[in-house]
């Protein structure tokens, strides 16, 4: 870009002043406004781009904000089991995907030691911590799948572990087999088609990333 004596776009002259300056837009900037513009150009300066980056960015932070909320609030139609080989499915191996998660329980010996503890008041606390290490699992497994091109995942397996000695930290870990589900129609239609559109939604948002 620094090669460039006048805009791409508006011709304007490129000069940098003390009471005036016009420059050319960053190649992020300029790569925002081709995703949305209706015409493209090698470049934009401030005087044309401006305007235009505001415009567009607003475009494009809406659409990755709408395609994150969607992307969380679907993510659990993605298939996670544990079974090796599931009746009548037909797929296609892509690789394991793994998923970790680390939180702190507080009196972790009370946990492990305690019968009273754990059908009494402290068991609800610590469930909810286990679930939402589960839930924060189960979501990078199903993201790692969509990442890898697939759908499912299988012969998926979970695990819990003390760590940190007497601090107290509970880690969950599971690991599964992501899959290529060929056909698909064998869940049900609306699952299908949101598993479709996550798969897109999840490749549109990779693809957004190259303008942070």
């Amino acid at each position: 870009m620094s090669t460039y004596t006048n805009c791409p776009n508006c011709k304007t002259e490129l000069k940098t002043g003390i009471l005036s300056s016009t420059k050319l837009l960053t190649e992020i900037q300029i790569g925002i406004i081709n995703e949305y513009n209706e015409t493209r150009a090698e470049g934009y300066c401030t005087k044309c781009g401006s305007e235009l980056f505001d415009q567009h960015n607003q475009t494009f932070q809406n659409e990755k904000s709408n395609l994150t909320n969607y992307m969380k609030s679907k993510i659990g139609n993605v298939p996670v089991i544990s079974t090796h080989s599931p009746l009548n499915w037909e797929y296609r191996i892509i690789g394991m995907v793994t998923g970790q998660s680390t939180t702190g329980t507080g009196v972790i010996s009370e946990f492990t030691s305690s019968f009273t503890d754990f059908f009494g008041a402290q068991s609800g606390r610590y469930n909810q911590k286990l679930k939402a290490g589960e839930n924060m699992c189960f979501s990078q497994l199903r993201l790692q799948t969509l990442d890898l091109g697939g759908n499912a995942v299988i012969a998926t397996d979970i695990d819990y572990s003390e760590v940190g000695g007497d601090k107290g930290m509970l880690m969950v870990c599971m690991a599964g087999t992501a899959i290529r589900l060929t056909n698909i129609n064998i869940l049900a239609k609306e699952q299908a088609e949101i598993i479709e559109n996550l798969s897109y939604a999840n490749k549109r948002l990779r693809e957004l990333k190259k303008y942070e």
